[in-house]
């Protein structure tokens, strides 16, 4: 009943302490904004940079919530770009129907397909396997919590999805983002709890010591194995160095980048970064941080948001992998874009998103 009362008391607070959101969409301060998307939470590079995969949480309630991936090609010089859903699947060219039939399963053979369930999709992570093949892992919050496994099929026109396996998550976890390994494994984060209280869990994380969140690693043939020395306050964006020894991992509520040596089990450095979100490599291999700068009632209120964007404050922070030195190379607060959750290069630009609001952004 006290957790209750506390509860409804920071809700009726929220108008008066939160950060307004932005609802037009023009451009400003150097960022221009695509206004018709629902939560795009993270991006991926198709492989041949024929488009940005989006991944769309979609809205509602985390149980609830139906997204989509979507193929965004950018237009010309200060121009909306082209929006093609990927899955649910959209129609393809015959080549690429051809090459989506060439059918290897990736991930637990005993994992039922997705077939047309609902998709929920979460973080997202694309790379080029031992084989050859070019994939995409997605995080699914849908009608089940799992890793779904997709090739990507790109012939420099067009960008297509075939499912191509899963993996279920492991009991009572709550998935946030993924990293692929070259062997068609990978590392996901978990962030607390599924059987906790989602605002009861994060009031004890922020303003607490309740620690629950840490990385899975799931190895073909192996399953599931915690990785050791990342236990964090709500593990969100995950990267791994390019040999895969190295964990790169944002403990949101320790507000720190924390880096994991995965063959001895040992935090080797951490760097403090404000909420830290997803993380993407640099093209000059570096990490980009996208970092919140949120009060705890602008974080209640932007889980509910049904119109615009969350307007509060982010920066990018840019992480040197070897010496965890940082820096800020983006802060940014109001229009035309708030709470950015995800910064990646692509084509020249630096594109943005966000987990509350109808837009991407770019500089």
């Amino acid at each position: 009943m006290l957790i209750r009362m506390c509860l409804a008391t920071l809700l009726l607070s929220l108008g008066a302490c939160t950060t307004p959101d932005i609802l037009d969409c023009r451009a400003g301060n150097g960022l221009t904004p695509d206004c018709r998307f629902q939560n795009p939470e993270d991006f991926a590079a198709s492989p041949r940079g024929t488009a940005l995969i989006i991944s769309e949480m979609g809205r509602g309630g985390v149980e609830s919530r139906v997204g989509r991936l979507v193929a965004y090609v950018p237009g010309a010089a200060g121009a909306a770009g082209d929006i093609r859903p990927l899955w649910p699947r959209a129609s393809s060219s015959r080549t690429i129907v051809a090459a989506l039939e060439q059918a290897k399963l990736v991930g637990d053979p005993t994992c039922p397909s997705l077939g047309s369930a609902a998709l929920a999709p979460h973080g997202i992570n694309a790379r080029r396997l031992e084989d050859g093949r070019q994939m995409l892992y997605v995080v699914n919050h849908g009608t089940r919590e799992s890793i779904e496994i997709f090739e990507i099929i790109d012939d420099g026109l067009e960008v297509a999805l075939k499912a191509r396996g899963c993996v279920l998550a492991p009991p009572d976890a709550t998935t946030n983002d993924v990293v692929v390994l070259s062997d068609g494994g990978f590392r996901v984060s978990d962030s607390f709890r599924r059987g906790e209280n989602m605002v009861v869990s994060g009031l004890r994380m922020r303003f607490g010591s309740h620690r629950p969140g840490f990385a899975w690693e799931w190895r073909p043939g192996k399953g599931y194995s915690r990785v050791i020395g990342s236990d964090t306050g709500y593990a969100n964006g995950i990267e791994s160095s390019p040999d895969g020894r190295y964990l790169y991992l944002n403990g949101y509520f320790e507000n720190a980048l924390i880096k994991v040596d995965t063959m001895t089990g040992q935090r080797v450095g951490e760097v403090r970064v404000m909420g830290p979100d997803n993380v993407t490599w640099s093209e000059d291999g570096r990490l980009l941080v996208a970092s919140h700068h949120a009060s705890t009632f602008d974080l209640i209120k932007c889980l509910g948001i049904e119109r615009g964007n969350c307007g509060f404050r982010f920066q990018i922070v840019e992480v040197d992998p070897e010496s965890l030195y940082s820096r800020v190379i983006l802060d940014q607060q109001g229009p035309p874009i708030g709470a950015a959750t995800v910064a990646l290069p692509f084509k020249g630009r630096l594109y943005l998103g966000t987990f509350a609001g109808d837009r991407i952004a770019w500089r």
